[in-house]
């Protein structure tokens, strides 16, 4: 399932120097939870998504829009910019609406980790930001040769997250599955400083239970953002409930 320009295009830059954001030997891992994209306000304007599964791709591009602490909404269009679907997610509201076939599915978020494997908590982590329990965020962490390896159970799923300790972000993250949902690798690379905000240009997401890749390619960000999310209910479509 999916699944997501700070004063214009000519600001973006390669994320700091070593000498400038390296994370100290010891530190706590609330440093790398501080520098979430989540924190802020965002527009990604355009994301390109390839899907390829069964040696079939399909080409996309997405817009997503954010506002803190739990107001989501996607668009995904195809590459001529037809509208195919939007997704809404909050902390209490899950609406999809299929564009193509005129419903709108309504539910909670709980139903994507029910229905689709997908736990709306790790959504974040996509973007590049790292989702711990309370408990953990305290925690010190140790850099080994620029980078920080541990594994976590969060919502009694066990996540390893290989952390660049350069630009305080996960580069990995190892969702392991079950028989149902198999495991999940997110690789994340191509960081980009934005004013101080570090976000991947590039995330690759594996699926090896249903032999699924997804390449996304973030073009253009606006941030920070003080727009509106827009709307996602439409007249004329048929209302399903998720369950």
């Amino acid at each position: 399932m999916f699944s997501f320009i700070l004063f214009g295009c000519s600001s973006s830059r390669k994320a700091r120097s070593m000498k400038e954001s390296e994370i100290t030997s010891k530190n706590s891992l609330e440093a790398i939870v501080r520098n979430n994209l989540s924190n802020n306000d965002f527009y990604i304007q355009k994301a390109e998504i390839n899907v390829i599964q069964d040696n079939i791709s399909v080409r996309m591009v997405a817009d997503i829009k954010y506002k803190k602490s739990d107001s989501l909404l996607i668009t995904i269009r195809s590459r001529t910019g037809i509208e195919a679907g939007r997704a809404f997610i909050s902390k209490d509201t899950l609406i999809i609406k299929d564009r193509f076939n005129k419903k709108l599915f309504i539910g909670k978020p709980d139903a994507l980790g029910l229905k689709y494997g997908v736990d709306p908590l790790f959504i974040f982590t996509v973007l590049g930001d790292i989702v711990v329990e309370e408990k953990d965020k305290t925690s010190s962490i140790e850099c080994i040769r620029g980078e920080f390896r541990k594994e976590y159970e969060i919502h009694q799923r066990k996540v390893e997250y290989i952390i660049d300790c350069q630009y305080k972000k996960i580069k990995q993250a190892y969702f392991e599955g079950d028989i149902t949902t198999g495991n999940i690798t997110i690789e994340l690379s191509d960081f980009i400083n934005e004013n101080g905000i570090i976000y991947p240009g590039r995330v690759e997401i594996n699926d090896d239970l249903k032999s699924l890749r997804i390449v996304i390619e973030i073009k253009k960000i606006l941030l920070p953002w003080a727009g509106k999310l827009g709307s996602v209910v439409n007249q004329g479509y048929k209302v399903i409930k998720i369950r």
